[in-house]
Parts: C-alpha cells; sequence; structure tokens
C-alpha cells in the first residue's frame, strides 16, 4: 500500500476512533528466535505515526533492530467488534528524558 492509501485509511473515522479511544494494540513481530510474538502495548496516535514506549533494553527492540516488520491490530471489546489492522516497518529512536 503507498503512503497516501494508507494516509487516507487512518484518516477514516472508524480508524480515528479507534486510533484516539483505544488503550492497547496489540503488536506482533518475529522474536530473536524465528517465531511470531505478539504483545499487548500501550500506544500514542500523533495524528501521523503510531507511537510505542517501550525500555531499550527490552527484548523486542532488540528483535526489531534485526526485523523491524511489524504487525498492529488495536480492537474493541464490544459487540459487534471493530478493529484496525496496521502493517509495516518499525523505527526504533531512543530518546532521554523519560517519567520519572
Amino acid at each position: 500500500m503507498r503512503r497516501e492509501e494508507m494516509v487516507d485509511e487512518l484518516d477514516q473515522p472508524g480508524a480515528q476512533e479507534l486510533l484516539s479511544a483505544a488503550v492497547l494494540a496489540r503488536l506482533a513481530y518475529n522474536g530473536p528466535d524465528g517465531y511470531p510474538r505478539v504483545i499487548p502495548i500501550g500506544f500514542h496516535w500523533n495524528g501521523e505515526q503510531i507511537v510505542m514506549c517501550t525500555a531499550p533494553t527490552a527484548p523486542k527492540v532488540a528483535a526489531l533492530h534485526g526485523r523491524p516488520e511489524v504487525a498492529l491490530t488495536i480492537d474493541t471489546d464490544e459487540v459487534p467488534s471493530r478493529a484496525l489492522l496496521v502493517r509495516g516497518i518499525a523505527r526504533i529512536e531512543v530518546v532521554d528524558g523519560g517519567s520519572g
């Protein structure tokens, strides 16, 4: 999918509602052993990117350095369920100054 198509999809009202209201997402990535992993993770939608935070020493950070391909699901537990599915390439950025 081209970037413009992705932006159009994420700009849809249903996607925007999930991006702004959901607390957790499920991040899928390939672990260092080559097997897929799915973990719950908090996120923030900044209007352009889905931002997730973790400790630099977390196992997923090392795994993503080697294989940055990811999938992300943001969904609801309501009936009927709604879900946003996103695939892409993770970018790792280490930032100083975490809250303490």
